[in-house]
């Protein structure tokens, strides 16, 4: 029985040199480059419901900030002692502040990069729940799989491919390449949308 086939990085590296049919050391050296262009070309077209995370943590008493895991990317929903919780700006948030005492979170904000800003903080300890996307671990030797390679390898070699032919400037294949790539991103948005009509659907976290 035939194993089936399973992308990883150092077999995306090997189709690129096929398809591109250059093996010669100046490409190989840039394949790793192009292949971080087509992840990140991935990740500003998708948001799937296979990027999403459901956390669970506490803020503790009179606390207003609250850290990002670290993978974050963009919060969808947010929840204070199981009920929801609005965002706002941080000028908004500093100023309702300012002007009240703590009680129940009622409003969320970016504080910074890497934190939330919680207001009113409350006065005793509060489950939050958050929903958000999450960045995709980019692959190189030492990170052979990611979601892009288990969900959806054709966009990622396709999307590769679409790189290297700018790269090289060969631009007689590139409607060809951007064809299949577009095709590809097509099929992965209609199954996530197939997806999303479940809300019973467990959320995983990409690694």
């Amino acid at each position: 029985m035939t194993q089936a086939y399973v992308m990883t990085y150092d077999n995306l590296v090997l189709d690129v040199q096929r398809y591109m049919e250059r093996n010669d050391q100046s490409f190989v050296d840039q394949i790793p480059s192009l292949i971080g262009l087509a992840e990140q070309a991935l990740a500003a077209e998708l948001k799937t419901l296979l990027q999403l995370i459901v956390v669970e943590t506490t803020l503790q008493a009179g606390q207003y900030i609250l850290q990002k895991p670290a993978r974050w990317r963009k919060t969808i929903s947010m929840k204070a002692g199981g009920k929801p919780i609005l965002e706002r700006s941080q000028d908004y948030l500093a100023q309702y502040t300012s002007e009240s005492s703590d009680g129940q979170p009622l409003y969320y904000g970016s504080y910074d990069y890497d934190n939330w800003m919680i207001a009113p903080a409350p006065v005793s300890d509060t489950p939050i729940e958050i929903i958000y996307y999450s960045r995709i671990q980019p692959l190189d030797t030492a990170n052979q799989e990611n979601l892009f390679t288990r969900e959806c390898p054709q966009a990622l070699l396709f999307g590769t491919l679409l790189q290297a032919q700018g790269y090289l400037k060969a631009i007689d294949k590139l409607p060809v390449w951007k064809q299949y790539y577009t095709d590809a991103l097509a099929a992965i948005k209609a199954e996530d949308k197939g997806r999303n009509m479940d809300r019973n659907t467990t959320v995983l976290e990409p690694q």
